[in-house]
């Protein structure tokens, strides 16, 4: 069951606000878009309520804002603390009765807001600003805003405190709006939407003061004003010529020193394509995939298998859900007329009929029965619908590491149907080096997703992908050294320790006496300052004709390079080096918001550390620990200094201004003199809420000890 997102009340028995309205305004400019969410929310109730917020966001997006709106207009800003942190500043504030909310990041395409003293009566504005990269569309000078709108039901268990319930949605009309402002640097030749039914106006903004001096054909505004819940997620699409076209813009940062750069093409080169190969098709037949999902998926596998290449390749369809089952349990076959009228009625005759959702066991039963004499390109075809989204990923990269050079391994996905998992479905092809196209359920045609996938897993694997950003005397991510990323710390060091003579018989130590002392702290981790240049990819393995490519990087300093160069090699050592100018970014940011390409760029570099790709080493290799920490401690770094939310960090809001909320004090019952007591009782008192009485059963906790 597919659940739209909202508010609803942490101990008032889940009850559930009301979600009044929904107001999106989203800046498209090119390749990228900035967008601010505010929902509007109301406590209905006569009690005071502390409320759960669960929304998506696209996997590929960067939250840098967010805001608690309070009735009177008040805009309660909040900031980045370390989770554990955070957590602990809004647990405080909630007791001292005061107005807070905090933001944290569940999966990397779901994140939770909670919200603390909601007043009887009071409304309460959530505004979120994300920026996000668009996605391919159907052709090379198309892309595709895609907006998720609710939560699919996915398998597994559920993180800790997070619940899909939909909120009371009241009769209010217009309940959803949204207004996309489009620019482009050519004339936009087409604007669609195959999800919803919009308004769409040519030409910018007339509330521009200089909108009479903009090219009318580069510019575009699409509403949509529904009272309809949110049932499906929006999808805008955009075609102009030149989107495919490489480019480089430049962002300097209003306060730290640093200059964030995005590199973007669509490559258009020539290679011959693999000889032998084998291509495992995995087709989800979970109960997600129900209806127009599996519907979807098989009419793109028809596509993927009648275009495969007639020579010297195997072919294997997986279906999996509960359990994993091939199509020919012996291993792949060759692809000839035979073999493909007989797969061809396979497809023809499934359903969505496997149980849950388990991807990752049925991706380690596909790796395990692969051939291992030639590369191997997996094709996934699912919604994502599972939690185990580091598990699935772990799974994937650990087969392709452990691939040879001559038998490579490759994973791309087609991610299918309104809320599809972009954490999962792009999470896979990310960490296997192959390619990831999102469609909805309701597309007629997505043959140009198809072929840009297929020519990806065709071509010859190209090596050695770096970029030059034209710092001078700056190291690369690839070829800095990284031993000084990290210092042990001790509070004795370089203190000489004076050695004590021990007494073999001193009667004051009970020789059968424990030592209790805790065990040491763990030495910490000190960062040393950032590189000149830090990258995302962080190492790039995947450059193929007609499947866009986009490198982000945070320069150290002012300076902006007047130009770019990508350089690569194929297997047969011919190099490919392109040199692309740079420009100045244009982009219009909210206003209060951080800067778009640098929010984007350190939401990158943090999907590379949380990936494990990066070039933190240590003095010893078991030392997995002290990795960790390292990493966690740069993510946090990033996150703090450029205002993101991510696995490490979260946005905490306090109302200081806001008259904290009296809670009572529950006193234990008063023992009379004369009652015979047989044992002492020790009464541990607690502070709650007014709210929180109402379902506490056991309002004081005697705790019983030996007389």
């Amino acid at each position: 069951m597919l659940q739209p997102w909202g508010l609803h009340s942490s101990s008032f028995n889940h009850h559930k606000l009301p979600l009044l309205r929904v107001h999106v305004v989203a800046n498209i400019k090119e390749l990228g878009a900035q967008v601010k969410l505010t929902q509007t929310y109301s406590n209905d109730t006569e009690v005071t309520l502390e409320a759960y917020y669960s929304f998506p966001i696209p996997n590929r997006a960067a939250v840098c804002s967010f805001v608690m709106i309070k009735q009177d207009g008040t805009r309660v800003i909040s900031h980045v603390e370390e989770k554990r942190e955070a957590r602990q500043i809004y647990d405080s504030a909630v007791v001292q009765g005061l107005q807070t909310a905090l933001l944290e990041q569940q999966t990397p395409d779901v994140f939770e807001t909670a919200v603390g003293n909601i007043l009887p009566g009071e409304t309460v504005e959530i505004e979120i600003i994300y920026a996000t990269e668009l996605t391919e569309d159907e052709e090379n000078d198309s892309v595709r805003f895609h907006l998720p709108l609710h939560i699919g039901a996915r398998y597994a268990a559920q993180t800790e405190h997070f619940w899909n319930i939909s909120p009371y949605l009241p009769p209010l009309s217009p309940f959803l709006e949204i207004f996309a402002n489009l620019e482009a640097v050519a004339p936009i030749g087409q604007i669609g939407c195959p999800s919803h039914s919009v308004s769409t106006e040519l030409g910018p903004d007339p509330a521009l003061p200089n909108a009479h001096e903009l090219p009318f054909s580069h510019y575009a505004r699409v509403s949509l004003s529904s009272d309809a819940t949110l049932d499906r997620d929006f999808v805008l699409t955009m075609r102009s010529a030149g989107l495919d076209a490489p480019r480089c813009v430049a962002e300097l940062h209003p306060v730290h020193p640093t200059t964030a750069l995005a590199l973007t093409l669509v490559p258009r080169f020539k290679l011959p394509d693999l000889t032998r190969q084998e291509f495992v098709f995995l087709i989800d037949r979970s109960g997600s995939m129900q209806g127009l999902r599996i519907a979807a998926a098989k009419r793109a596998l028809i596509v993927m298998l009648r275009s495969l290449p007639v020579n010297n390749s195997l072919f294997q369809i997986a279906s999996f859900g509960n359990k994993c089952s091939l199509l020919w349990p012996g291993g792949s076959q060759p692809y000839d007329q035979t073999t493909l009228d007989y797969a061809t009625h396979h497809v023809d005759s499934m359903q969505a009929d496997f149980g849950g959702t388990r991807i990752r066991e049925a991706l380690a039963h596909c790796f395990k029965t692969r051939k291992g004499d030639r590369p191997t390109s997996v094709f996934v075809l699912t919604d994502g619908a599972a939690w185990d989204v580091d598990g699935v990923l772990l799974e994937v990269k650990a087969a392709v590491a452990s691939s040879t050079a001559q038998a490579y391994l490759r994973v791309s996905v087609l991610g299918i149907g309104n809320s599809a998992s972009t954490a999962m479905c792009e999470g896979i092809a990310r960490v296997g080096n192959g390619s990831c196209m999102m469609v909805g359920e309701q597309e007629t045609s997505f043959t140009g997703k198809i072929a840009r996938m297929l020519k990806a897993a065709l071509t010859p694997m190209v090596t050695d992908i770096s970029v030059d950003w034209a710092i001078q005397d700056a190291e690369t991510p690839e070829n800095r050294t990284d031993d000084d990323d990290f210092v042990f710390i001790s509070s004795e060091e370089g203190k000489s320790e004076e050695k004590m003579t021990l007494n073999p018989f001193d009667e004051a130590v009970d020789p059968l006496q424990l030592d209790h002392r805790p065990f040491p702290p763990r030495p910490k981790v000190v960062l040393s300052p950032p590189p000149p240049v830090q990258q995302s990819p962080f190492k790039m393995r995947s450059l193929s004709p007609g499947s866009r490519l986009n490198v982000y990087a945070i320069l150290q300093g002012k300076t902006i390079p007047k130009s770019v160069t990508l350089t690569a090699l194929t297997e047969d050592g011919f190099k490919i080096q392109l040199s692309v100018p740079v420009t100045i970014s244009s982009f219009a940011n909210v206003p209060d918001s951080p800067p778009a390409i640098h929010a984007l760029a350190a939401r990158k570099i943090i999907q590379d550390l949380e990936d494990g790709q990066h070039g933190f080493t240590t003095f010893s290799p078991d030392d997995a620990d002290l990795l960790a920490r390292t990493v966690a401690a740069s993510i946090v770094r990033l996150a703090k200094e450029y205002s993101l939310a991510s696995s490490q960090t979260s946005f905490i809001a306090v109302d200081k201004s806001y008259a904290p909320i009296l809670n009572e004090t529950v006193l234990p019952p008063v023992l009379s003199t004369t009652e015979s007591v047989p044992r002492r009782v020790d009464y541990v008192y607690r502070k709650y809420p007014f709210i929180d009485l109402l379902n506490v059963n056991v309002l004081f906790f005697p705790r019983s000890s030996p007389q």
